[in-house]
């Protein structure tokens, strides 16, 4: 692997992926420095019901689709690849095996955040990458720190505006008939249309 900066690793279900996702992946990059920042869908995200979770492959091709013009975002499958329940603690010691030189940095929502005591092996989690942590809507920073305290050792908070914008929301637009092009980008929408996706 090449030598460089730090790098981030931007998981979740992407179910579908949508500006929001690419807008905070750059933020990121830019605020702290990031050489590049993997995006990697789950294969099964262990806290969600599968029958609600779209087919890997299309939310791999959408991922593809929405970052496909900047290259310092790349797509992963290494979660897919798996065929199995994805687990952070398996995806964070694969990056760390193929970049042991780099910094790892998990990107993250509060309200992901809030809930990581809940992960498979989260207290190893907390000792093996740093956090760069975005604000999601209910659950504050505030929250967070009354929760597990200061944590500054390996939580960065990102001066990011709130971003308006859900997966879950989206489906249900998607549903009614609403093409969501400004929230999805023209060819992530595009791709829902074509594939008949979410309806």
């Amino acid at each position: 692997m090449s030598e460089g900066k730090d790098i981030g690793l931007f998981g979740g279900t992407f179910n579908p992926p949508h500006i929001g996702h690419f807008r905070l992946a750059k933020a990121a990059k830019k605020e702290f420095g990031l050489q590049k920042i993997f995006f990697i869908p789950s294969y099964l995200p262990p806290h969600k019901e599968p029958r609600n979770v779209l087919d890997a492959n299309h939310r791999a091709d959408m991922v593809k689709l929405l970052i496909e013009q900047d290259q310092d975002l790349i797509f992963s499958d290494f979660e897919i690849s798996q065929k199995t329940i994805s687990y952070s603690i398996d995806t964070i010691k694969y990056f760390k095996s193929e970049f042991p030189d780099k910094k790892i940095f998990f990107l993250i929502g509060t309200d992901a955040f809030y809930l990581i005591d809940m992960w498979k092996d989260h207290e190893q989690i907390l000792k093996m990458v740093d956090f760069i942590i975005f604000p999601r809507e209910y659950y504050t920073k505030e929250m967070i720190v009354k929760k597990y305290g200061n944590m500054s050792n390996v939580i960065y908070w990102a001066h990011t505006e709130l971003i308006h914008i859900s997966s879950s929301n989206l489906r249900v637009k998607i549903k009614n008939g609403e093409t969501c092009v400004a929230e999805l980008g023209d060819k992530v929408s595009e791709y829902i249309k074509e594939n008949r996706l979410y309806r």
